[in-house]
């Protein structure tokens, strides 16, 4: 997408997936539309790399072994208060929704969900984190 005439750098997003199949998914995607993507396969796994590392976004699955997503919430919140959150689950009901938002996520999206609809809302946060 971008050429070398636009030497901005990237905005840097963490997907963290247990799922295989969906993190290649959502970073072949992401990826398309100029962004980093660096991925973790749990929760512990993304708290680690927030406690190290810079990102302009994070996108979490709900439901992971170590650590689910609305336990990385809070670490992310601590560690970089302004990076927005965008919480994905094949397990959505209203309280956990309701959880995630009062935990700080940007927007609580329920699988499946549209491709686009997920870029429009990765777009959307990042413009509100730039503002």
């Amino acid at each position: 997408m971008g050429s070398g005439t636009n030497h901005k750098v990237p905005m840097r997003i963490l997907v963290v997936e247990d799922d295989s199949e969906m993190r290649s998914l959502l970073t072949d995607e992401l990826s398309e539309e100029g962004y980093e993507i660096i991925q973790a396969k749990d929760g512990a796994e993304a708290a680690l790399m927030v406690a190290h590392g810079t990102f302009d976004l994070v996108i979490t699955d709900m439901k992971m072994p170590k650590m689910g997503g609305l336990e990385l919430l809070p670490v992310v919140k601590e560690a970089s208060p302004d990076v927005p959150v965008i919480v994905i689950t094949a397990f959505g009901d209203w309280q956990t929704s309701v959880e995630a938002m009062e935990r700080g996520s940007f927007r609580y999206m329920t699988k499946p969900f549209k491709m686009q609809e997920l870029k429009e809302t990765v777009k959307k946060a990042l413009e509100k984190r730039l503002c």
